[in-house]
C-alpha cells in the first residue's frame, strides 16, 4: 500500500481539480445540450441544479465516512461515480436519462470534496487554512482548463461530449490508483460521536457559517453555470466569447486564492472573509448591470471575490469545531451544494419568465444576504477563532 504523505496529498489535489474541471464544462456546453435536447432556459437550469443536488447530498455523506472510515476510500468511491457518469453524459438525447447522469455526478463531486477535505485537515493540521486554500486552486484551475477545453471543441465543431469522455475515463483510472492508498495511521482521524452531531447543528456560529455558505456559494455556482447563456442571450457575446470570459473568471479564482492562501498565514478567516463578501457584491452589482464588456469585467472580477469565501469558510469551521472537523466542513459542503441548486434553479427560472438580463439579479442578492448575515455574527465567529488559536495554536 502507498502511505507518502506527499503522494496522498497530490492524489487529494489531482481528485479536487477533476470535480472542478466536471463543473468547468456544464456552464459552455448548456447551450449546445439544449439545442441537442430542445430545451428551453427553465428545464436546462435542471441539470445546473442537479448537480449542485447531487454534490450538496453527498457533501455531508463524504465528510461522515471520511470520520468514520479511511477518507481515500470514500474519495475512490467518489472518482468512480464522477468517471463512470462523465464518460457516459450526453452520449443519449434523453432528458432524464442525462439528468440522472449529471446528478450522480454531483454525488462525485460531494463525495470527492468531503472526503479530501476531512483527509488534508488530518494530515496537515497546523496548516488547516493554507492547505485548503491551495487545495481549492486545484480546483479552480479544473474549473479553468474546462471551459477551455468546451470552448475548443465547439470553436472546431467537434462534439462537445469529448471532453467528457476523456475526464471520465481518466477519473476512473485515478480511482483504480486510490484504491492503492492509504493514509499513515492516526492522522486522519476525527470519529464522529453522534450524541454531539445535533449540539453542533443547534451551535448559533456554525448556523450563521452555514447560512453564509449557502448564499455566497448560491453566487458562485450561478455564475459558473449560467454566465455563458447569460452573456450570450443578454450582452449579446458569442459562446466562445463568453467561454473565454468564463475562463477569465477561473484565472481570476486562482489568483485569488493563492493570494488567499498567503494571507490566510498571516490574518484571521473572519477578516479575509468580511473583506471579500463586500468585494463580491459590489462587483457582482458591476456584472449584473454594466454594458457589453463593463458586465464582462465584472463576471471575470467576481472570480477575485469569489476565490477564498469557500475555502477561508471551511477553514473556519474546521478552526472552532476541530472535534467533529470532517462532519461539521461535510455539511459546509452539503450547504454550498444546496445553494448552488436553489440559485441556479431560481436564477434560469426567473431569466426564463423575465429576461436574461435580469434573472442576474438573484446570484447578486444571494450576496448581499450573504455579507448581511455574516456582519451580524461577526464579531461572535471572530472571538470563537481567536479562542480556539489560542489554544491549539496556529
Amino acid at each position: 500500500m502507498i502511505q507518502n504523505r506527499f503522494i496522498i496529498t497530490a492524489a487529494n489535489f489531482i481528485a479536487v481539480g477533476c470535480m472542478g474541471m466536471s463543473m468547468g464544462f456544464l456552464g459552455p456546453s448548456l447551450p449546445a445540450l439544449r439545442e441537442g435536447l430542445k430545451i428551453d432556459l427553465a428545464s436546462a437550469g435542471l441539470f445546473t441544479s442537479g448537480i449542485q443536488f447531487g454534490y450538496g447530498l453527498m457533501g455531508t455523506v463524504g465528510g461522515i465516512l471520511s470520520d468514520l472510515y479511511p477518507g481515500e476510500r470514500v474519495l475512490a468511491a467518489g472518482c468512480g461515480f464522477l468517471g463512470g457518469s462523465a464518460l457516459l453524459f450526453g452520449l443519449w438525447n434523453s432528458f432524464s436519462l442525462n439528468l440522472l447522469l449529471v446528478i450522480l455526478m454531483g454525488i462525485g463531486c460531494g463525495l470527492i470534496l468531503g472526503s479530501s477535505h476531512a483527509v488534508l485537515v488530518g494530515l496537515h493540521p497546523r496548516r488547516k487554512g493554507s492547505i485548503l486554500n491551495y487545495h481549492h486552486i486545484f480546483s479552480a484551475s479544473g474549473s479553468l482548463i474546462g471551459p477551455l477545453v468546451i470552448g475548443f471543441l465547439l470553436s472546431r465543431q467537434e462534439k462537445w461530449q469529448y471532453g467528457y469522455e476523456i475526464l471520465g475515463i481518466f477519473v476512473l483510472a485515478l480511482a483504480a490508483f486510490l484504491v492503492f492508498v492509504r493514509a499513515p495511521k492516526g492522522e486522519i482521524r476525527n470519529r464522529v460521536r453522534f450524541r454531539q452531531i445535533g449540539r453542533l447543528a443547534r451551535h448559533k456560529n456554525f448556523i450563521f457559517l452555514v447560512f453564509v455558505d449557502f448564499l455566497s456559494m448560491g453566487t458562485q455556482f450561478s455564475v459558473i453555470y449560467l454566465s455563458v447563456t447569460f452573456l450570450k442571450e443578454a450582452k449579446g457575446f458569442s459562446v466562445v466569447a463568453a467561454t473565454a470570459i468564463l475562463t477569465a473568471f477561473f484565472i481570476f479564482m486562482i489568483l485569488g486564492r493563492l493570494v488567499c492562501g498567503w494571507a490566510m498565514v498571516r490574518n484571521l478567516n473572519t477578516r479575509i472573509l468580511l473583506i471579500l463578501l463586500l468585494s463580491l457584491v459590489a462587483i457582482s452589482f458591476l456584472g449584473w448591470k454594466g454594458d457589453g464588456w463593463i458586465s464582462a469585467a465584472g463576471i471575470m472580477l467576481t472570480g477575485l471575490a469569489i476565490s477564498g469565501v469557500f475555502p477561508s469558510l471551511v477553514a473556519l469551521t474546521g478552526e472552532i469545531f476541530q472535534d467533529l472537523a470532517g462532519t461539521a466542513m461535510g455539511f459546509m459542503v452539503m450547504m454550498s451544494g444546496f445553494g448552488g441548486m436553489f440559485f441556479c434553479w431560481l436564477t434560469a427560472v426567473v431569466s426564463q419568465k423575465a429576461e436574461a438580463g435580469f434573472g442576474f439579479i438573484v446570484p447578486l442578492a444571494a450576496a448581499i444576504l450573504a455579507l448581511l448575515i455574516f456582519s451580524v455574527q461577526y464579531r461572535s465567529l471572530r472571538e470563537g477563532e481567536l479562542k480556539r488559536r489560542a489554544r491549539f495554536g496556529g
